[in-house]
């Protein structure tokens, strides 16, 4: 079974997120800002990260750049999502996700870098 730990500020986002990937058959795991999601990857690095990009403490595209920074992560797909700001060109990622996004879409993603 796939792990896919999924990073954001927003309780209810997060909450809503775990149940819909969880019932898709993934195990998840949360984190609610960059700093600690850092640390639970390293602990136990998933198969893909899906991070909101605004978040205080670490945001997500500094997340991105930890993750690449370190061996132990630097090949975890990452997908991030975003109401206000786009990704840098540079950015090493599976998917970009403007919010709202339809649900459908996350699952796409999912299923094409990690099977349940």
């Amino acid at each position: 079974m796939a792990t896919v730990l999924l990073v954001d500020d927003d309780i209810n986002a997060l909450n809503a997120l775990k149940e819909l990937v969880g019932q898709d058959g993934y195990r998840v795991k949360t984190a609610g800002d960059g700093t600690d999601a850092l640390k639970t990857a390293l602990a136990d690095p998933p198969d893909v990260v899906i991070s909101d990009c605004m978040m205080p403490h670490m945001d997500g595209i500094a997340l991105m750049r930890e993750m690449r920074r370190n061996r132990k992560l630097a090949r975890v797909p990452m997908v991030l999502v975003s109401a206000l700001v786009s990704p840098p060109a540079d950015a090493d990622l599976v998917g970009f996700l403007r919010k709202p996004f339809a649900v459908a879409q996350l699952l796409d993603i999912l299923h094409r870098v990690a099977m349940p």
